[in-house]
């Protein structure tokens, strides 16, 4: 599918079944579909994230995620070589 389109239509039902995707503005609401992605998507959507959005600010947004599972967490850890201390979902463990 092709990345120069600006809505999250680009990436699989199953990131954003519960939302309109043609609503969701991929600049605007960045962090919000880069967790959905990483959370929900396979590995064409991940491939169409960083694609899109680039390295750099994957790694800026993913350490503000709210809520990452644990193995999610790790991944992103090992792949960016940031600590999981340093995600703001590991500081909020236990809240939920």
């Amino acid at each position: 599918m092709e990345v120069d389109k600006k809505t999250a239509e680009i990436f699989s039902s199953s990131c954003f079944w519960d939302l309109e995707k043609t609503k969701l503005n991929l600049d605007n609401s960045k962090n919000y579909i880069i967790n959905r992605v990483l959370c929900r998507g396979n590995m064409s959507d991940i491939k169409l994230l960083f694609n899109y959005y680039g390295w750099d600010t994957i790694k800026e947004e993913v350490v503000k995620i709210k809520y990452l599972n644990d193995k999610i967490l790790n991944w992103l850890s090992s792949l960016f070589q940031i600590d999981t201390k340093n995600f703001r979902c590991y500081n909020n463990r236990g809240i939920f």
